[in-house]
């Protein structure tokens, strides 16, 4: 069933029904362009009337009839065409083009404005003369007999007598700095991207095993003919180390050494170079200031550097009024002081002596003796008993982590001893030998009753404190040139032999052989000498001969943390380290 709402009466009348009278359906829509204005109007309004006239009022009816159709009714806007874009692409070869770079020093840059600034100057000058002959072209012209004299010469500019004098320069050198860095990090993009995120995926199928990266390499022109003598990371800048070298033969004839300071921001060149008429044998950078390091060097002396300012840093150096070694400086070790004393630190020299100085406010340094081997011609300064009696010559020496008047000393004859200094009298205990000399001391940082050493006999010996015998003892195949501890675990450590091998074992997994044996050098030989641990990153610094400086990552088998130490705090992540080396004492000892 259906039932009509709204009829509405046609305004359209067919064709075959207009009559002559009567007009077409094309005169009756264009009713509103101005066609048939009398007749459409009528008989639209006749039809409107017959069905609306008892509704609303002819007013009405004419103003509906007026407007225009909403049923198919369309702007003349919305009727514009639509625009279709094409793309047409085309390929074409590339241009082509030429990669090129040049490396502009402060002189060059000096230079280039000198010779800008008096082309300026030239330029000047020739204005002045033009407009000094159109001046003279209006007056009248000189005799013959009488002659222009000559325009005078304005003086030359002031010429600077070094570059450092110009502020301008100085900002140009800082910005040069800058760009550099930027340019060494777009080159070496890909190893920072190793050093961030590099996670090496076959730890996951080799549990008991770990591998090195290698990152970043350091050199420097001059040393090549060196080698790598000490090493040591800013405790202070994650990114900053320091790095000693001198000749190949300690004791031979004097030739110059180098003091190099590298950062990881820059690896293509040095931040600071020291050199220096003898070499250096050991650096260190000091425990709470950041811009304070001390060197030993071959002829005896020891050098303290402030490296705040590159253009003036303050180097201050012993002598023979103040005191010094006789023979080679062997290892040089900081001491922590009260705020507000006199910096303080520990030197070892060949000649068989311990000095301890003093970086006095004056900027010069004092010193005092600490004790003497008995291979020195002078009286020594402690007097040890029969069983304990000191022998040969001190090699190295470390400091106790918590009481700084305990000191341990390696020798030359294989010999550790472990010395409690007082005001009045030292007295030492002797533990087990190595074969051969002594190379490295250190102590452990998070069980302080544990150290370790190695030797030139091939070995590293972990010892418990005030035990003769060793705890462990580990065959490296070949001389040990050094061994440290690693920050972030009480029972990783990484030892260098001189045939180019790292050596990094985890004593809490597995203490018989090591998770990594890795040979950095494969192709050529050269002997290694010295490591070092970053404390804030998991990579480890190795220098050697030939001036061979280069960093490694370590794996994640090699930095595992313990299973309970995720989401410890401090003072448990603590008490683990300390219960990893104390259920390895509990075995070895058992």
């Amino acid at each position: 069933m259906t039932e009509d709402i709204l009829t509405l009466p046609s305004r359209i009348i067919h064709r075959d029904e207009v009559t002559d009278e009567e007009p077409t359906s094309v005169e009756v829509q264009g009713h509103n362009k101005g066609h048939n204005k009398e007749e459409a109007p009528e008989e639209g309004n006749s039809e409107l009337e017959e069905l609306y006239g008892g509704v609303i009022s002819k007013t009405e009816l004419a103003l509906l009839d007026s407007q225009p159709n909403p049923f198919n009714f369309s702007e003349r806007v919305s009727q514009t065409a639509k625009i279709f874009t094409r793309d047409l692409g085309i390929q074409t070869d590339p241009p082509p083009s030429t990669t090129f770079s040049r490396q502009v020093s402060l002189c060059e840059i000096y230079d280039a404005y000198q010779k800008d600034f008096e082309k300026v100057q030239e330029r000047e000058m020739q204005k002045k003369r033009e407009k000094e002959l159109s001046r003279n072209a209006g007056k009248q012209s000189p005799r013959p007999e009488e002659e222009t004299p000559p325009m005078p010469q304005p003086p030359p500019p002031p010429m600077p007598t070094t570059y450092g004098e110009d502020s301008r320069l100085r900002v140009i050198a800082k910005s040069t700095q800058i760009i550099e860095r930027m340019v060494s990090q777009n080159i070496y993009d890909e190893v920072a991207q190793d050093f961030k995120y590099w996670e090496d995926g076959s730890d996951d199928y080799r549990p008991m095993e770990g591998s090195l990266l290698p990152l970043w390499k350091f050199n420097h022109d001059k040393s090549r003919t060196l080698v790598v003598s000490g090493l040591s990371w800013s405790p202070i800048y994650p990114d900053l180390l320091a790095a000693s070298y001198m000749p190949g033969d300690m004791i031979g004839p004097e030739s110059e050494g180098m003091l190099c300071l590298f950062t990881l921001k820059n690896p293509s060149s040095p931040e600071r170079v020291f050199k220096t008429q003898s070499g250096v044998t050991y650096v260190q950078f000091h425990p709470k200031i950041r811009s304070v390091l001390v060197t030993g060097q071959t002829d005896g002396n020891v050098v303290v550097y402030d490296v705040r300012t590159r253009a003036d840093p303050t180097i201050i150096s012993s002598s023979i009024n103040t005191g010094k070694h006789i023979l080679p400086v062997l290892q040089v070790k900081w001491i922590p002081t009260e705020p507000g004393a006199d910096l303080s630190f520990f030197s070892l020299g060949m000649d068989g002596r311990v000095l301890q100085w003093f970086v006095r406010r004056a900027s010069f340094l004092t010193c005092s003796d600490v004790l003497a081997f008995p291979t020195t011609q002078g009286p020594a300064k402690a007097t040890p008993n029969d069983k304990d009696a000191l022998e040969g010559s001190g090699t190295c020496l470390a400091f106790h982590p918590e009481d700084h008047n305990i000191i341990l000393f390696g020798t030359d004859k294989g010999a550790i001893y472990q010395g409690a200094m007082t005001s009045t009298t030292t007295t030492f205990f002797r533990y087990g030998n190595h074969t051969a000399p002594v190379r490295a001391l250190a102590w452990n940082r998070h069980h302080t009753k544990v150290f370790i050493s190695c030797g030139v006999d091939w070995t590293v010996k972990v010892w418990l404190q005030y035990y003769r015998s060793p705890l462990i003892v580990l065959d490296l195949g070949g001389p040990v040139a050094e061994v440290v501890w690693a920050p972030y675990s009480s029972s990783v450590a990484v030892a260098v032999t001189e045939d180019g091998k790292v050596h990094v074992y985890d004593l809490f997994l597995r203490k018989c052989r090591p998770l990594c044996v890795q040979n950095i050098i494969p192709r050529r030989k050269i002997t290694l000498a010295c490591v070092a641990f970053n404390r804030f990153h998991p990579i480890i610094l190795v220098g050697g001969d030939r001036g061979y400086l280069i960093t490694l990552k370590l794996s994640p088998n090699l930095r595992k943390p313990h299973k309970d130490a995720k989401g410890a705090d401090e003072q448990r992540l603590k008490e683990i380290e300390i219960g990893k080396i104390d259920r390895l004492i509990a075995i070895s000892r058992g």
